[in-house]
């Protein structure tokens, strides 16, 4: 009995050092192969703007089923919510020695456009034939700062016809955000009586070594200024010459464009403003002369550039504007530029019928070597204009600009 006892204790105690090495074994192995978890809440990358700022989700962690989150260690202190830039969080958990850790990105981005400041308000009257000088506007960015040297204007505002305009200034900062702001103009007003019966003689394509020295004589003789829209001249000192001998007489000096080739100067807007500012350039160098008007070849209205860009025509009216130059078509046609040698009664004729009293007339002429009949007919012109009382006045910032339907 008392050897069958024994053989029963002695089971009992392996059996229980077996259960005590398995439980044992199997709590070692738990512990080493355990880790704790850690799950973020949100997005593992986060997309956050400077705007709204960066706030913190948080996360969760465990260690088998039990909750450990109170063991974690954030990280955010790289992140700067007021720069674009990536940036990691780094999440850590220590518990019982045993450290894991877990990151997230934190793209900071910018998608707030720059703030314009409308100088002068966004609204604007103005009196007819005043000369209008835009107060300009002011931007700044949260990324960028000052951004104001910036900022485009574009829009017109024709102060000799009454009515709204509008100016358009737009900006982008250089994360591609874009900001637009509008001022409304409104031109009020009857014109000055000044306006009425008055002449403006205008002679396109000069100058000319043979015509224009005829033209220029006459204006001398009955004291009457005129505007001519130059081409280019290759700095021909003889030319150049005769423009002084203008300007010194009480001419101005206009901008027609250094070539008058329309394939290629109605092939883009930049070559056309390339066209314009490359002889205005040339004129200040030769002149000391500041062209503040320009005449675009074949008027604004043209329709041949439609051949070469289509559409042109409606950019360009806004764009030379928007760079400070005002253009001006006509109102007067003269037709000289029907043909070489159109009889001088014709060109009389053709202005005496196209001219009122009523208004300001800006006639059309030409002074190129083939246009000798409109010198000759230009005394009988200024002669007859007297005679009935206009007034004959060189083109200025404040003359009306006579503006053609834009058809392209």
């Amino acid at each position: 009995m008392a050897k069958k006892y024994k053989k029963t204790l002695r089971f009992k105690v392996i059996m229980t050092l077996l259960i005590i090495f398995i439980l044992g074994g199997g709590a070692f192995a738990f512990y080493y192969f355990t880790t704790p978890q850690i799950s973020l809440k949100g997005e593992q990358t986060m997309e956050v703007t400077m705007k709204d700022g960066y706030e913190e989700p948080g996360a969760e962690a465990t260690f088998s089923f039990h909750d450990i989150s109170s063991h974690i260690l954030i990280d955010a202190s790289e992140v700067n919510d007021r720069k674009v830039g990536t940036y990691t969080v780094t999440y850590t958990v220590d518990y019982l020695n045993k450290t894991v850790s877990e990151t997230r990105t934190v793209n900071v981005v910018d998608k707030e456009p720059p703030e314009i400041t409308l100088e002068g308000g966004e609204a604007i009257t103005v009196q007819t034939m005043s000369r209008f000088e835009d107060p300009g506007a002011a931007a700044t960015d949260d990324s960028d700062g000052d951004v104001t040297d910036q900022i485009s204007s574009r829009g017109i505002v024709d102060t000799s016809n009454r009515g709204d305009y509008t100016i358009t200034y737009t900006v982008s900062d250089s994360y591609g955000n874009k900001a637009k702001a509008t001022r409304k103009v409104t031109v009020e007003g009857e014109p000055d009586r000044e306006v009425k019966g008055v002449i403006y003689l205008t002679f396109d394509d000069g100058p000319s070594g043979s015509v224009t020295p005829k033209i220029l004589k006459t204006l001398e003789k009955y004291d009457v200024p005129a505007t001519f829209f130059v081409i280019g001249y290759d700095g021909d000192p003889d030319k150049i010459k005769l423009m002084k001998r203008a300007i010194k007489d009480g001419c101005t000096i206009g901008i027609h464009g250094k070539s008058h080739d329309y394939s290629k100067i109605y092939s883009s807007t930049s070559a056309f403003m390339k066209n314009i500012t490359s002889l205005g350039k040339d004129l200040k160098r030769d002149l000391d002369y500041d062209a503040f008007v320009i005449r675009f070849p074949g008027g604004s209205s043209n329709t041949v550039s439609t051949e070469y860009s289509k559409g042109i025509m409606t950019k360009l009216v806004k764009k030379v504007q928007a760079r400070g130059y005002y253009y001006n078509d006509w109102n007067v046609d003269s037709t000289d530029a029907s043909g070489n040698g159109v009889p001088v009664e014709t060109i009389i004729r053709s202005v005496k019928d196209g001219c009122s009293k009523d208004g300001y007339n800006v006639i059309l002429m030409h002074d190129t070597d083939a246009k000798g009949t409109t010198a000759k007919a230009l005394p009988k012109i200024i002669k007859w204009g007297k005679k009935k009382g206009y007034k004959f006045r060189a083109i200025t910032p404040d003359s009306p600009m006579v503006h053609h339907g834009v058809n392209n």
